[in-house]
């Protein structure tokens, strides 16, 4: 797989730290930018795709990177040339024009990331993007996709930094939507075109970036390169489809200069108080698999007699992200993700939504019945004793009670050590001979099952505490009659998973036991008519991250 340097998080974000943007001088003063050139705005008409007093900094559609002057300036910059040394493009249609060598002095960043870094050095990664063919990345969606700035104040003391788990988030805790998975302001990219994508299914050779939204809601600068130490770093990791945590892979930061580097952590150079920005990694389906695979491998997870790639790949995969940001003050770690929660927490978010589809002119039997895998993991808030760490997963949705049956499948040893049935409310056990003989499991989503149908409308299902990395794997299933349900929407379906935990009373050393939402996942189920055509297809909500 070839791996191309993303201009935008990679090189765009080094560019803006190397000419000064971060104290709003020189390249980064957005209303008289030194020669006409402006890097505060990846788009800006006097930016890098656009004009300057001397020129146009990339010449669109020359792949030959001495015949484009950023390059050019900055390559004569690193070969020992002064800095404002005049700089003569060789070729293409800017051949002749006179360019000042940059950037004048050694910038700090100038020598992290060209002068003293290891190979590959900055210049030889900008000749690489362009060769490759120039490609805008610029995730624009998710840029318009920032709440205003600067926050409203009064803004917190210190650095008080976050990620969007909602449209207009501004940091606050609580705050946040009860379905904060479905809210927050976690993207996929296409890298070819930097545009928000919402894929139906992720398949094997399909390649992403995964972007969030972060924020300051501080009254001081954050980054390095305000000179406000410590990094503000960024993570992200994918997980198997869950309620709240299950095995998962952390992801390749997209502000490693190699772009074939692991390293997770994502840095943010620079975050002013009130202020918003992006941070991004490489999503490659393939590898995340594989790292999921091993995961679940690892885990023992009872999956009902399927294998962890059977378990992955048997429907219409998807994937839980969690995106975490610390940096506020030295030795801060990040919040965990087997503990932390987006409503309590500002400095991490998830987003688990995915469209579920259900077909309308298939040739299986009518009524049809399409399932979901997911793993209920424990929140890890406390040693579990005197009732902590109850769970109860609580199942609601808006599908035509008329044309449409809903189902959870467990396995028969986990249903067994975990589940009593004199605890269901709004589900009985359902003979798995009365379904849906379809699909290679007969209406089952794997072999070893038992099967639960919901009749009431409150329907939630009472589980213990779970030990440390011990996990859970259930499906919640859609039965569907073909000849009742309408091309389009039929609604959402949710899990909620609802855990009992420890909340300390302010000002005394005493826990009250309270039950609150620490995660869940929504499912838009969509009916498709393959008839219909193209104005017919499904659209799905911006922000959709597969």
């Amino acid at each position: 797989m070839t791996v191309n340097p993303s201009f935008y998080f990679n090189l765009f974000k080094k560019f803006q730290v190397l000419n000064h943007v971060p104290s709003s001088s020189v390249h980064g003063n957005a209303g008289a930018p030194t020669g006409g050139f402006n890097l505060t705005d990846p788009n800006a008409a006097n930016g890098v795709f656009g004009g300057s007093n001397l020129g146009t900094p990339l010449t669109p559609g020359d792949f030959t990177p001495a015949n484009n002057p950023l390059w050019a300036i900055l390559n004569a910059r690193a070969g020992g040339a002064a800095g404002f040394a005049q700089v003569t493009i060789p070729g293409g249609t800017q051949a002749g024009s006179q360019w000042p060598a940059m950037p004048p002095g050694l910038p700090p960043a100038w020598n992290e990331f060209q002068v003293t870094a290891p190979a590959p050095k900055l210049v030889d990664v900008f000749s690489t993007w362009i060769t490759s063919g120039q490609v805008r990345d610029n995730p624009n969606a998710v840029i318009l996709a920032k709440p205003p700035s600067p926050i409203p104040g009064p803004l917190d003391a210190g650095k008080a930094l976050f990620v969007c788990s909602m449209p207009g988030d501004t940091g606050v805790r609580p705050g946040v939507p009860p379905d904060f998975w479905a809210t927050s302001l976690i993207f996929l990219v296409d890298p070819a075109t930097g545009n928000t994508v919402n894929p139906v299914t992720l398949t094997a050779a399909a390649d992403y970036y995964l972007a969030a939204v972060i924020g300051n809601r501080g009254n001081t600068d954050a980054g390095r390169y305000l000179n406000q130490p410590p990094a503000v770093e960024v993570a992200a990791s994918v997980m198997v489809w869950n309620t709240f945590d299950s095995p998962g892979v952390e992801l390749p930061s997209l502000s490693n200069l190699d772009v074939n580097a692991t390293n997770g952590i994502y840095e943010q150079y620079f975050l002013r108080p009130g202020d918003y920005d992006i941070a991004g990694w490489h999503l490659n389906v393939q590898t995340v698999f594989n790292g999921i695979i091993a995961a679940l491998n690892a885990s023992g997870l009872n999956l009902g007699g399927l294998t962890p790639e059977q378990w992955v790949l048997a429907q219409p995969a998807h994937l839980c992200s969690k995106v975490v940001i610390r940096g506020e003050v030295a030795g801060q770690a990040f919040p965990n993700f087997g503990t932390d929660t987006p409503d309590t927490n500002r400095r991490i978010a998830q987003k688990n939504l995915a469209p579920f589809e259900a077909g309308i002119t298939t040739t299986d039997p009518n009524p049809n019945i399409i399932w979901k895998n997911f793993i209920v993991g424990q929140p890890l808030f406390f040693r579990l004793n005197q009732g902590e760490g109850a769970n109860r997963l609580l199942l609601d949705h808006g599908l035509p009670a008329n044309a449409t049956q809903v189902f959870l499948a467990i396995p028969t040893r986990t249903f067994e050590q975990f589940v009593r049935p004199d605890r269901l409310k709004g589900f009985e056990i359902f003979p798995e001979e009365k379904l849906p003989h379809v699909g290679r499991y007969h209406g089952k989503p794997f072999p070893d099952a038992v099967i639960l149908r919901q009749t009431g409308k409150e329907a939630s299902i009472q589980l213990p505490g779970l030990e440390e990395k011990q996990y859970l794997g259930m499906a919640v299933g859609v039965e569907y009659d073909m000849k009742k349900v309408k091309h389009g929407p039929l609604g959402d379906l949710t899990m909620v998973q609802h855990t009992v935990v420890p909340v300390l009373k302010p000002g005394t050393r005493c826990f009250d036991l309270v039950d609150k939402v620490v995660g869940g996942f929504t499912l838009q189920v969509h009916a498709t008519d393959g008839h219909v055509g193209p104005k017919g297809r499904v659209e799905y909500p911006e922000g959709y991250n597969g």
